[in-house]
């Protein structure tokens, strides 16, 4: 969205100054049921609203002509921000809850970059991408001089954007460094916008979530929903993801949706998982099934995005940052040949 003289990249929703990557009405409506191993109902979880709350991916993107100005944020919890400008990395900020005026300067190094080696993003492009599990504040910029500031114009940012819907994998727990998740990773290598509404501890195809995510902006699709939905009876699992799939590529029929199955981890590495074998192999089943009924839908096998068990870190769910450079690598080299033509017509900057 564009609010004022800045465009908040995966940014739903904004109320009272707090950044919300998924509509409050959304996040509110997040339910599955659980059940014990026989198949009663149990409950119905609810845990995965505070993710959907929680800012990852987004961006606040302006261009200014100040050498210097100063970025206002807030959360109650911890969080971090990387400054760039373009896809030049200038600054990086790791801050306990609380209050920050976080002050900013040009890199006189920059101003003999050509247009050339710029990438997706114009070197002109301040880009503040924020991360953090509270409530994130954000309370203005203020350039020295007052300068003006602006949103990007569309030559100065990508023009093909993938939106991606997965689980904690692809919102990118497990990095260390949130900008090292593998879907960012594979946006700078392809030289497209990446659209992360993935969900830790979530993904759970919610009628809400499907329907808000189908009113989004995107070039094509990326959906990961096999993880956390496993340990659900095959009937809930074939009703949520089936839908899920079924919805996007019945609604979106000229685009491409690339669909994985869940990615190598517990199941693959300990011989203890017999559990996650097990729902695993329902998940993948009903994806495969789903995905092969569309003539649009591209199947990708998770277990080469996540090539190598070394990948894992010590939980053996989420990759390391190691790994997460690595699947994003692997990734981008599995979805490019689908989207080659089209990234090439007007994906990337030229």
């Amino acid at each position: 969205m564009i609010s004022g003289s800045i465009e908040f990249f995966n940014v739903a929703e904004i109320r009272d100054g707090v950044l919300y990557r998924f509509p409050l009405h959304v996040c509110d409506a997040l339910q599955i049921p659980e059940f014990d191993a026989e198949g009663n109902f149990l409950r119905v979880h609810t845990g995965h609203r505070a993710s959907a709350r929680a800012l990852y991916g987004a961006e606040l993107r302006f261009v200014t002509e100040a050498k210097r100005l100063t970025v206002s944020l807030e959360s109650d919890a911890p969080f971090s921000a990387t400054a760039y400008n373009g896809d030049f990395q200038s600054a990086y900020l790791a801050q306990e809850a609380g209050k920050r005026e976080w002050k900013l300067e040009w890199r006189a190094a920059l101003d003999g970059v050509a247009h050339t080696s710029e990438n997706r993003f114009s070197k002109r492009v301040w880009r503040i991408a924020v991360s953090g599990d509270g409530n994130i504040r954000f309370g203005g910029i203020r350039t020295e001089n007052g300068e003006a500031i602006r949103p990007p114009h569309t030559d100065e940012v990508p023009r093909f954007c993938l939106l991606a819907y997965g689980s904690s994998i692809s919102q990118g727990v497990g990095a260390l460094y949130p900008p090292l998740n593998y879907l960012n990773t594979a946006a700078q290598i392809l030289g497209i916008d990446i659209l992360n509404k993935a969900l830790s501890g979530g993904c759970f195809c919610e009628k809400e979530t499907v329907d808000y995510l189908c009113g989004e902006t995107f070039d094509a699709v990326y959906l990961e929903p096999g993880t956390n939905i496993a340990d659900r009876p095959l009937h809930v699992i074939e009703e949520r993801v089936g839908s899920l799939i079924d919805t996007f590529c019945t609604k979106f029929s000229e685009k491409k949706i690339f669909v994985a199955t869940p990615v190598c981890g517990l199941s693959d590495v300990s011989d203890t998982a017999s559990d996650y074998r097990e729902n695993f192999a329902k998940t993948r089943s009903v994806i495969t099934a789903h995905a092969k009924k569309h003539a649009n839908a591209v199947l990708l096998d998770g277990h080469e995005i996540l090539k190598k068990h070394y990948y894992l870190s010590a939980d053996l769910l989420h990759p390391s940052d190691f790994g997460h450079v690595r699947m994003g690598h692997d990734f981008a080299a599995l979805i490019e040949p689908w989207l080659r033509e089209e990234i090439a017509a007007r994906g990337k900057r030229s």
